[in-house]
Formats: structure tokens, C-alpha cells, sequence
């Protein structure tokens, strides 16, 4: 799950190779003078590579539909994302790449909400230093946000997120951003946090999306118990609560159904649960996770139309990432 907050918690810029200057003068050899030499330096090009992937499913959870309707909703989410990273000597890193989610939904035929969200976009960003002490990070996703059905130019959007990371000592580092979505009900969303590690082998990763408590169980195997925290906008079709339709397996003539046609819904959820992550070798790891999925919200914002769960479900998921 990587579309909602999408970017806060890539904020932690750890890994990330931007160095500060050396202030130290050089050793001048006054033994003979040097002669000039004229020759620019080399440039040094270097590039890395990331790529992320990750499926899961979540059990029926009990929805409440409106005019007194309910029902089951259960959930598969799949995506992915591939960037090229880019870095001239100690300059910016560029980030550039693809990414793909979608989530599908499994409904009863009283459901007015439809049964895929979709997001295909591109990722265009930069993280670079700022005075000597901030690692700022700032990324764009521009692309298609929709229901999987005829794409069009009203499904475009461009949210954003920019970021810094301050690290305040050896065991402390502060996290600031914004992430800036104009099809959500709240365009701008700030966040706060922290990563701080108590003892050797603990730490406590304070970061929205994904806050966890971690416990190293060696240099390979982490464990860890945390949330999740799922938000992102897509564009309705025009079709979606017209009548009964097959392909949204909807009947909401009854309900509010026919208002939600070419708006905007805003879908959240959270998940608790505990997992382990495994560094299988140094290019690729996997996580493992469990939990409990205790909300979920379909907000037609635009249309004031609202359907949350009245029951939480038990999910499953799997992660691969792999950095090069």
C-alpha cells in the first residue's frame, strides 16, 4: 500500500547520499611550486535504482451503504514503482520513474462505490541539501486517478509532497512535510515525526504513513509491530450508480447512487498489524505482514455521500523491494 501520504514517509533520508561540504583546508606541499593545471576535474555520474512491489487481501468487512443497506467489502491492493535515481558528484539526487496501484474491491450488489481504484502515474522529484543541515525531498506525481474505466483528461492529477529531515543527534531525527492533493476535502496535509532509537536494538520509526516499533533481531531481520495509514483521490466515471450495471455490480436507485457519477471520492483506511522484514541479500528484501484492518472510508465529499465500515477485517500482505 503506497498511494495514500504517498510520499511522508520517504522522507526519512537516511540512505539518502547527499554529503555536506568538507570544511577542512587541504595540505599544501611548499616544497615546490605547483604548476597550473588547467584540466576541469571529471564529472562523476552515479545512478541507483529502486524498485518496490507489494499484493494483499483483506476479509469482508460489514459497510454501511446508506438508507439502511449493507454489506460485505473485501479488498485485494496490488502496486509497484521503479525509479532511475541520478546524482552528478555530491549534487542532487533525481528521482524519475513509473507507478502503478489498484485496489479491487469485492461487493454486494447494493454497494454504491465502485469495485477497482486505480492510480497510474509518473514520479518526477529531487532530494538535496539545504544549509548544511536539512535534507529536503520534493516529488510530484502527476497521472491518471480514476476507476480503471475510460481514462480521461478530467482523471488527471498532480499531488505533491515536500519534505525535510533534520538529524538532531545520534539517536534522534526529525521528520517535517506536506503532502498537496487539490481533490482532497483538506488540499493540505502537514505531518510531523521522528525516528529515535532507543536502545541497539530498538527503534521507534514515528513516520506517517507507516509508524512502526522495530526490533532488530540481527543485521538481516527486522520484526516489527505498527499501522498504515491509506489516502489518496480518484475521478468517478460517469456511469458509476446509473441504474443496476454489471460492471460496477451496483442497484442504487434506493440510495445515492446516481449523484456519484464523474465526482471525486476520497478513500482512506488504516491497518494495524506486526510483520517481519527480511534482507535476503544486499539488493532484495522482504516483509511479511498481518494485522487487523479496523477502518475504511469511501468519502464522495462532493456529493456528501459517506459509507464507512461498521466491522473491521483480519488482511494479509507481502512486500519485495530492491535497491541497486
Amino acid at each position: 500500500m503506497r498511494a495514500r501520504l504517498p510520499l511522508i514517509a520517504a522522507l526519512l533520508l537516511g540512505p539518502v547520499t547527499l554529503r555536506a561540504g568538507d570544511a577542512t583546508a587541504p595540505a599544501v606541499d611548499t616544497s615546490a611550486p605547483a604548476e597550473a593545471d588547467s584540466t576541469p576535474a571529471p564529472g562523476n555520474l552515479k545512478t541507483s535504482y529502486e524498485f518496490d512491489a507489494d499484493t494483499s487481501y483483506v476479509g469482508d468487512a460489514r459497510t454501511n451503504f446508506g438508507s439502511g443497506v449493507s454489506g460485505n467489502v473485501s479488498e485485494q491492493n496490488e502496486d509497484a514503482k521503479f525509479l532511475i535515481e541520478p546524482q552528478y558528484n555530491d549534487g542532487p539526487i533525481y528521482r524519475f520513474g513509473l507507478s502503478y496501484e489498484r485496489y479491487n474491491f469485492g461487493l454486494s450488489k447494493a454497494a454504491p462505490i465502485p469495485d477497482i481504484l486505480q492510480a497510474e502515474n509518473l514520479v518526477v522529484g529531487m532530494d538535496f541539501e539545504l544549509f548544511n543541515s536539512w535534507l529536503v525531498r520534493v516529488e510530484a506525481d502527476p497521472g491518471l486517478y480514476n476507476d480503471g474505466r475510460a481514462a480521461g483528461f478530467r482523471d488527471f492529477n498532480v499531488p505533491f509532497t515536500i519534505g525535510g529531515s533534520y538529524i538532531a543527534g545520534e539517536d534522534i531525527q526529525w521528520v517535517v512535510g506536506l503532502e498537496v492533493d487539490i481533490n482532497r476535502q483538506i488540499p493540505v496535509f502537514p505531518a510531523v515525526g521522528f525516528r529515535w532509537q532507543i536502545r541497539d536494538q530498538w527503534v521507534l520509526d514515528a513516520i506517517l504513513p507507516t509508524p512502526r516499533l522495530e526490533f532488530d533481531e540481527n543485521k538481516n531481520l527486522t520484526l516489527y509491530l505498527g499501522a498504515d495509514v491509506d489516502d489518496g483521490t480518484y475521478r468517478m466515471d460517469q456511469g458509476l450508480g446509473v441504474g443496476y450495471d454489471q460492471t460496477y455490480h451496483n442497484f442504487t436507485a434506493r440510495t445515492v447512487g446516481p449523484r456519484l457519477g464523474g465526482t471525486i471520492v476520497e478513500y482512506d483506511e488504516v491497518r494495524i498489524g506486526t510483520g517481519l522484514s527480511w534482507k535476503a541479500t544486499k539488493v532484495f528484501t522482504l516483509e511479511l505482514e498481518c494485522g487487523y484492518l479496523p477502518y475504511r472510508e469511501f468519502d464522495f465529499h462532493r456529493a456528501d455521500a459517506h459509507f464507512s465500515n461498521n466491522s473491521g477485517a483480519p488482511y494479509g500482505q507481502m512486500s519485495l523491494s530492491a535497491q541497486f
